[in-house]
């Protein structure tokens, strides 16, 4: 039973990996390519939007059996990074600037996007199918940590291979979905649709809830603002720094890497201190607050803000999820998880051609905007009245 759970598990988190690893890319390539500010945002923005389309989309299908479902979905979604990946290799030499490149990379985006929804979406239904009452807030928690660990992990590994080329990791995660395709093919038996349709009975359960909704809104902040930052800092290093786009991508991708490792770090610390969500939730909003406002004043010292957005990250992450999962009932696990599935599409969609709209007019100006977003965040999380839930983390 467990091989299944991890073969799930590796399929989201290489998904999300993937996902994730173009946004610090998109600034250094869009320069390189001539392509503006704003239309690199709107790149990852329409991936975003069409990640949320395609979730909703592709969790209704039952035209095929899940595995085969499933497979298809990844396997388009891998053409469309290394045909994305390919052209920008040849626009580089042959083709940088023209309107109808920018065209060609957003439908390919967006088809990108509409099918990568489909993974998540499906890997949920898997779960959820071999689940029961008594253990599906723990698969649900195992789903979660693919999707929150993939977003940190994916641009740590986009600047780590700045130096073999900035396409280098859309390469490298298509051939990490491929090899994922091959253990679900291996591993997973095949099974009809319709036996996760009826087995999954989920309690409806509104975003607006009082329960859950501060918690959902702060991962929506998070996503918002991570996304805001991981594409506008290509350029802000180069523009504050004077690097090229392969020393920013470098400097890029070992800051999010220590990010990386402190995301899980924090998240081995809060299992032994045993702290309520919401005073996790806290702690990590204050380090994240900490972090962007080094970035503003402190760039220089990059390394050390990376850090403290890690730790933030990390705090912030497992607060917003566990609470907003031990806030419900049992039943109406399935609707947390898939809103909490559907934040980081959501921060997707909104955070890049945010960032980089307020980038042309400052450039400290998407920093800036995240610390009052997080600011006011955390006095909304201070006001919440306790909610009677399982007292801590651990449970």
């Amino acid at each position: 039973m467990k091989y299944r759970f991890t073969v799930m598990f590796l399929i989201v988190l290489c998904g999300m990996i993937s996902i994730a690893a173009f946004n610090p890319i998109i600034g250094p390539l869009s320069r390189n390519l001539g392509l503006s500010e704003l239309q690199s945002g709107c790149l990852v923005s329409v991936a975003g939007l069409c990640w949320l389309l395609g979730g909703y989309f592709w969790e209704k299908q039952t035209f095929m059996s899940r595995k085969k479902m499933l497979a298809s979905i990844m396997f388009v979604y891998l053409i469309t990074l290394v045909v994305f990946a390919l052209l920008a290799d040849y626009a580089a030499d042959h083709w940088q600037g023209s309107s109808g490149l920018f065209w060609i990379f957003f439908l390919l985006r967006a088809v990108a996007g509409f099918f990568f929804g489909g993974i998540p979406a499906k890997a949920q239904s898997y779960v959820m199918g071999w689940t029961t009452q008594e253990t599906r807030t723990k698969g649900m928690a195992l789903f979660g940590a693919a999707n929150g660990l993939g977003f940190v992990l994916g641009p740590a590994m986009s600047g780590g291979m700045a130096s073999i080329g900035l396409t280098a990791p859309m390469y490298a995660v298509a051939i990490m979905l491929a090899l994922m395709m091959i253990l679900l093919g291996l591993l997973i038996k095949d099974e009809p649709e319709q036996k996760t349709i009826r087995s999954a009975k989920a309690s409806s359960l509104s975003p607006l809830d009082g329960r859950i909704r501060l918690y959902l809104w702060t991962g929506l902040m998070l996503s918002f603002a991570l996304n805001i930052v991981q594409v506008t800092i290509g350029f802000y290093v180069q523009d504050n720094l004077g690097y090229d786009a392969r020393q920013a991508t470098q400097l890029i991708g070992l800051g999010l890497a220590l990010s990386g490792v402190m995301v899980v770090l924090s998240q081995i610390v809060i299992s032994k201190l045993k702290w309520k969500s919401d005073h996790v939730l806290r702690v990590g909003l204050l380090f994240v607050v900490l972090g962007l406002l080094g970035l503003v004043a402190f760039i220089r010292y990059a390394y050390v803000d990376f850090l403290l957005l890690g730790i933030g990250i990390g705090f912030t992450l497992l607060g917003y999820s566990a609470g907003a999962s031990l806030a419900v009932r049992d039943e109406e696990q399935r609707s947390v998880a898939s809103y909490i599935a559907a934040l980081q599409g959501g921060g997707s969609f909104l955070g890049p051609v945010t960032g980089t709209a307020l980038y042309t007019a400052n450039i400290a100006a998407p920093y800036s905007f995240c610390v009052l977003l997080i600011c006011v965040t955390g006095l909304f999380s201070l006001r919440r009245k306790t909610v009677r839930v399982p007292s801590d983390l651990s449970q």
